[in-house]
């Protein structure tokens, strides 16, 4: 009786390069166009006073100024480019305070916080003189940057518990700085028919 004869399978083999190549793309191509805002993170929450807002305009998602107001009389001044902060602060994560108000201390600088929640951005005290020449410097840091377009944006976002002195010294700073074109941030209300 003859052997039976084992038949040889061929082996199969995958080339993996072509797959390896694709995904080594992928992934160079998400690292490069991602954009990582940790420092953002850390916004200064505030509650907003509600409106009705029949004409709402859209703010633009890149180049903004934000003057923010606590309930407590502080003012943050902000903007959103990292290399704006870096030429004008002198840190990338960094922020401005002024507090108008000579009669009390700033909360930050009594407590260490914002509220009752830690801040963990470097934070500059500045006085008016300060506080709008920082307004100027950025201002033309961000003009600077949009070449000349004027594209950025001045945004207020103030408590609803604000004290209206603390709101007034604000709009003078903004008028002897010559930034008299900017936004109120409100939360929106439902209006109701009658």
């Amino acid at each position: 009786m003859k052997k039976a004869r084992s038949i040889k399978k061929p082996g199969i083999n995958i080339d993996m390069t072509p797959l390896v190549d694709v995904i080594m793309l992928l992934l160079t191509f998400f690292m490069l166009t991602a954009t990582f805002k940790a420092a953002d993170s850390e916004a200064i929450e505030v509650s907003l006073p509600k409106s009705v807002n029949t004409d709402s305009t859209r703010l633009p998602e890149n180049d903004i100024m934000t003057l923010t107001l606590t309930n407590t009389g502080d003012i943050f001044l902000d903007v959103d480019n990292y290399n704006v902060r870096k030429d004008v602060f002198g840190n990338e994560f960094a922020i401005g305070l002024y507090h108008p108000d000579s009669t009390s201390q700033s909360e930050f600088l009594t407590t260490g916080k914002i509220g009752d929640k830690e801040f963990k951005r470097e934070v500059i005290p500045m006085n008016k003189a300060q506080f709008e020449k920082y307004i100027n410097d950025l201002r033309l840091n961000l003009i600077n940057r949009t070449e000349g377009k004027q594209d950025f944006r001045i945004v207020v976002k103030g408590d609803k518990d604000t004290d209206f002195g603390v709101v007034e010294d604000l709009m003078k700073s903004l008028k002897e700085t010559k930034n008299t074109r900017f936004a109120l941030v409100t939360d929106l209300k439902s209006a109701t028919l009658e």
